[in-house]
C-alpha cells in the first residue's frame, strides 16, 4: 500500500534519520516517542505536506486518498460544517451522513466557532471521512480533551476502523492506553536524528505499557 524510504529531514540540524517501513491496508499504527522527537514531522512527510521530502521517498502515496486530522480542526470558520465537508467532495446528503456518523446529526448548519473543542474535532474527523480515505492520519487527536470526551472519540475512531477494515491508520499519541484501544501495530520513534526504534505488531494488549516502559529507558544509540 505504502512504502517509506525516507533518507532524513533536518531543520538546521537533523530531526529525522532514515525511516524505512511498509504500511499495509488494515494497519492500525500508533506512533509514540518523546515530545519534540519528530512524530508530526514524520506524519507530515507521509501526508506529502513536507515538500523537502522527495516524492519517491513515500512510494504508493499518489494512488491513495489520505485523510489528515490535525491537532487544530482547521475547519473554515466562515463556512458551515456541511459546507466544509462539501469542499472536499461530499454531496450535501453525504455531508449530513458523515456528520451523523461522528455524533453530529443536525449540526450541518452550525459554524465551527459554535462548537466545543471535542465537537469541532469530531467535525474535522467527519471531513476526513468525506475524503473516503485509504489512509487516516491522526495527530494527537485526544490532546486537550477531558477524559470523557477523549474516551468517546477513541471509541468513535475504533468503530470507524472496524467498519472500514481496509482503511489504514497512523495515530500520533503519547499515551499507551490509546494503542491498547486503537492499534494493531506499534511504532516508537526516538534518537538524534530520530529513527523507528520499534516497529512490530501489537501482542497482548496488557503488555503495551511494559513495552513502552522499556523503550523509554532505551538508549537509542545502543539500539
Amino acid at each position: 500500500m505504502l512504502e517509506l524510504r525516507i533518507a532524513g529531514r533536518s531543520f538546521g540540524q537533523p530531526v529525522l534519520g532514515e525511516v524505512f517501513a511498509t504500511i499495509e491496508r488494515g494497519d492500525r499504527i500508533c506512533l509514540l516517542g518523546p515530545s519534540g522527537i519528530g512524530k508530526t514531522t514524520l506524519l507530515n512527510a507521509i501526508a506529502g505536506l513536507d515538500k523537502t521530502i522527495p516524492a519517491e521517498a513515500i512510494r504508493g502515496r499518489e494512488a491513495l486518498r489520505v485523510g489528515y486530522l490535525f491537532q487544530e480542526h482547521r475547519l473554515l470558520p466562515w463556512r458551515t460544517l456541511s459546507a466544509n465537508l462539501q469542499l472536499v467532495g461530499a454531496t450535501p446528503q453525504e455531508a449530513e451522513a458523515h456528520l451523523a456518523s461522528v455524533g453530529l446529526k443536525g449540526y450541518g448548519h452550525y459554524l465551527p466557532d459554535q462548537l466545543s473543542l471535542g465537537m469541532a474535532r469530531r467535525a474535522a474527523l467527519a471531513r476526513c471521512l468525506a475524503v473516503k480515505p485509504d489512509l487516516l492520519l491522526l495527530d494527537e487527536p485526544f490532546a486537550s480533551l477531558d477524559p470523557v470526551m477523549a474516551g468517546e472519540l477513541k471509541t468513535l475512531i475504533a468503530g470507524i476502523l472496524d467498519t472500514n477494515p481496509g482503511m489504514a491508520m497512523i495515530c500520533v499519541t503519547h499515551d499507551g492506553g490509546d494503542a491498547e484501544i486503537l492499534a494493531n501495530r506499534l511504532w516508537y520513534l526516538d534518537g538524534k536524528p530520530a529513527r523507528l526504534q520499534w516497529d512490530d505488531r501489537v501482542g497482548e494488549p496488557g503488555l503495551i505499557d511494559s513495552l513502552l516502559g522499556r523503550l523509554r529507558q532505551l538508549d537509542p544509540a545502543d539500539s
